[in-house]
């Protein structure tokens, strides 16, 4: 048994296939979001942005839009507070391609 298994993956090989072998799996392709506040002034907005590894905090003026880079849309997550920075134990929203306020 042991001996078809060796011939049988050797013809494999030899051959250029291989059935252990699988293509890699692929990280998603990291993008922008469009972040923006709709507080009025002289709020400020704090978004913490939660990554697969690690967060960042970004901050926007009332009435600021920016688009973000780096983030993955439909993975990532992010956290708003107003005037303090979010805590890490926060209520998550998943980032959206669309406005994210």
């Amino acid at each position: 048994m042991q001996r078809r298994f060796f011939v049988l993956a050797t013809a494999l090989a030899l051959c250029g296939t291989s059935p252990v072998t699988a293509a890699p799996a692929r990280a998603p392709a990291a993008d922008s979001a469009p972040f923006g506040c709709n507080a009025k002034a002289p709020n400020v907005c704090y978004f913490r942005i939660f990554y697969t590894r690690g967060d960042r905090i970004v901050i926007l003026p009332a009435g600021m839009k920016n688009k973000i880079p780096g983030v993955t849309i439909g993975s990532d997550h992010y956290c708003m507070t107003l005037n303090q920075t979010p805590v890490y134990k926060c209520a998550r929203k998943v980032i959206d391609a669309k406005y994210n306020s």
